[in-house]
């Protein structure tokens, strides 16, 4: 089951890239930047590494065949040191890392300043946590996320808007003769800013 799921991502991300290369057209590129409309604190757990990624900068590629090809990158680096007074207790220190790479394909429909989009974005996640003299924990997610999205143009070049994403969350970790399948399933919806050049 967890295969069949990974195929199906190579061979989404494969049609991605192949889509790019057989646009002809002129594009335009551009840079945004994702805020979270969820608190935060509603999505910190310790056992959910996709809590950490809050921000994404997304690359978006507008095609001149109508369509939106969007790479988007997280990253989370945190540190986290507990020193005891007490002689007979050790110190020790906690480091989370979590980064993540997805990459969105939509179709395009403009009217008039706005523009909405439909598509799907999948990818992959990483994270890893050290705590002193423990083993270290590392879960790889796996990401389908059915999007759709609208955005504003104030000017040519610059648009605000938002999404939903109903996100699918898969990993299988294999340890000491026992597998462990994890599934989450989560609607994220955003408030993004983008620039095109």
């Amino acid at each position: 089951f967890i295969l069949l799921k990974k195929i199906k991502i190579y061979l989404i991300m494969l049609s991605l890239f192949t889509s790019i290369s057989f646009a002809q057209q002129k594009g335009r590129y551009g840079l945004g930047f994702e805020f979270q409309t969820i608190p935060s604190t509603l999505m910190l757990e310790t056992n959910n590494p996709q809590s950490h990624q809050q921000l994404g900068v997304y690359f978006p590629f507008e095609t001149g065949s109508g369509f939106l090809i969007e790479p988007k990158l997280t990253y989370q680096n945190s540190s986290t040191e507990v020193d005891y007074d007490l002689a007979y207790s050790d110190d020790y220190e906690i480091t989370e890392k979590n980064w993540s790479l997805v990459v969105g394909a939509f179709k395009l429909r403009e009217k008039e300043k706005m523009r909405f989009y439909a598509g799907i974005r999948a990818g992959k996640s990483w994270y890893k946590r050290e705590v002193t003299e423990n083993d270290d924990v590392e879960i790889e997610l796996f990401i389908i996320a059915p999007t759709i999205g609208a955005e504003y143009f104030i000017t040519d070049n610059f648009t605000f808007g938002g999404e939903g994403m109903y996100s699918m969350f898969s990993s299988e970790d294999e340890q000491n003769d026992i597998t462990t399948s994890t599934n989450l399933t989560i609607l994220i919806p955003s408030f993004i800013v983008r620039f095109y050049f």
